[in-house]
C-alpha cells in the first residue's frame, strides 16, 4: 500500500489525480480582495490507495456561481452547492496542492493554518498543522483558528468532511481524483474566484500554459518518443505500484515527449508486476520514490530487469516528487524535468 506523503502523493495522484476540464464558469466575487516511507502518489492530497478506482466528480462546466452583494455561491468540484460569505481572510488548507496554488495566487498572508504534508513555499513550514496525517485532524484546533474558508481536496475522507460541515465551517473542495493537467488549471482558476484573486489565478494559468507550449514545441523535435516507466512505490519491487490513464502523471509523460508503458491499464495507479515491466522493456525508468529509499543502483540489480534497455543504457533517473505528486502551478516544473530526463539530448 502506498504511504502517505506529502500532496497529495499517491493521493494528489489519486485525486487528481481527473478528467479533463475547461476553466469553470465562474462569476467574479464583487468585493475587492486583500491586499495559495516510500510510497507517495500524485494528487491533491498525501493519503489515497493507488489501487481504489477514482469515482467520477462534475466538469468544470458544473463549477457555476451565483453573486449577491455579500456572498458567491458555488458548486464545488465534489458536487456541494457552498455559500461563501465575502472575501475569505483566514483560509486552512488541507492539502499541500491548495497550499502551492493559494500562495501562488498572492494569498499567503491569509493562510492561517496548513495540513502536515504542506512544506512549500517555505513559509508554509511555519504555519500551524492542523493535521492530515493517517487522515486524523485537529477539529478543536481548526474551530479555535476561525477560518472563514477551508479548502479542502477531492480525497478529503467523506468523514472529515461530514464533521466540519457539522461544526458550521465553510469547506471548498478543490481537485477530483481523476486528477489530470487541465484539472490543475481549472482549480487554480475556481481557488482564484473563491478567494477573489481571479485576475492572478488568470495570470498563474497564462503563464502554464505558455510554459507548457514550449516544453512541448521543444519535445516535438525529438525523433523518438521512448517508452517510459513511472515508478511510484516500490515497498514490494516484485509488485510495485505504477501511474495509467486518466491521471496527471500519465499527462506528464505525454507533454515530456513519452510515451507511458502502462497507458492501458485498467487502474489509474496499478499495482503491477516486475514481469509485466520487463515484458514492456521500457527505454527510461523515473523513479519519483527515490526519495523515499529507491536507488537507481537498486533498480539496475533487480532480478531479470538486466534485459530492460533502459537498464542496459542506463537510463534510470530519480526525479523531485514534490513538483510530480501535487496538482498545483508547480507541476509545469515537473514537465519540464521530466521532459530533460526522456529527451536529454534537447537540453544539452
Amino acid at each position: 500500500m502506498i504511504r502517505r506523503s506529502v500532496h497529495y502523493s499517491v493521493a494528489s495522484i489519486l485525486m487528481l489525480i481527473v478528467i479533463g476540464c475547461a476553466s469553470p464558469a465562474v462569476t467574479p466575487m464583487p468585493t475587492s480582495a486583500p491586499t495559495t516511507a516510500p510510497t507517495k502518489a500524485p494528487t491533491a492530497e498525501p493519503t489515497a490507495k493507488p489501487t481504489t478506482a477514482p469515482t467520477d466528480v462534475p466538469t468544470a462546466t458544473a463549477l457555476l456561481a451565483t453573486v449577491t452583494p455579500s456572498a458567491m455561491t458555488i458548486t464545488d468540484v465534489a458536487g456541494r452547492k457552498v455559500t461563501i460569505n465575502g472575501v475569505p481572510q483566514r483560509i486552512i488548507s488541507l492539502a499541500p496542492s491548495n497550499t502551492e496554488i493559494v500562495f501562488a495566487l498572492g494569498g499567503g498572508s491569509t493562510v492561517v493554518a496548513v495540513d502536515d504534508f504542506s512544506d512549500y513555499p517555505a513559509e508554509a513550514k511555519s504555519l500551524p498543522k492542523i493535521g492530515g496525517t493517517s487522515d486524523k485532524y485537529n477539529f478543536e484546533q481548526i474551530v479555535s483558528l476561525k477560518p472563514d474558508l477551508i479548502m479542502a481536496a477531492g480525497i478529503t475522507p467523506p468523514d472529515v468532511l461530514k464533521k466540519l460541515e457539522d461544526l458550521k465551517l465553510t469547506v471548498v473542495v478543490l481537485g477530483v481524483e481523476k486528477t489530470t493537467y487541465e484539472s490543475i488549471l481549472t482549480d487554480t482558476s475556481l481557488a482564484g474566484q473563491i478567494t477573489g484573486r481571479a485576475d492572478q489565478a488568470k495570470k498563474v494559468t497564462d503563464s502554464m500554459k505558455q510554459r507548457v507550449d514550449a516544453i512541448k514545441a521543444k519535445v516535438a523535435e525529438a525523433k523518438t518518443k521512448p517508452r517510459v516507466y513511472w515508478e511510484l512505490d516500490a515497498t514490494d519491487p516484485t509488485k510495485p505500484y505504477s501511474v495509467g490513464p486518466g491521471t496527471f502523471v500519465n499527462d506528464i509523460i505525454a507533454m515530456a515527449g513519452g510515451v507511458n508503458v502502462f497507458a492501458n491499464a485498467n487502474s489509474p495507479y496499478p499495482q503491477i508486476s516486475a514481469e509485466q515491466v520487463v515484458a514492456l522493456n521500457p527505454e527510461v525508468i523515473i523513479l519519483p520514490d527515490a526519495a523515499y529509499g529507491v536507488t537507481v543502483d537498486s533498480v539496475f540489480k533487480r532480478a531479470g530487469w538486466q534485459g530492460i534497455d533502459a537498464v542496459k543504457n542506463k537510463h534510470a533517473y530519480p526525479i523531485d516528487d514534490s513538483l510530480v505528486s501535487r496538482p498545483g502551478p508547480r507541476v509545469v516544473d515537473g514537465i519540464e524535468a521530466t521532459a530533460r530526463l526522456i529527451h536529454p539530448e534537447l537540453f544539452r
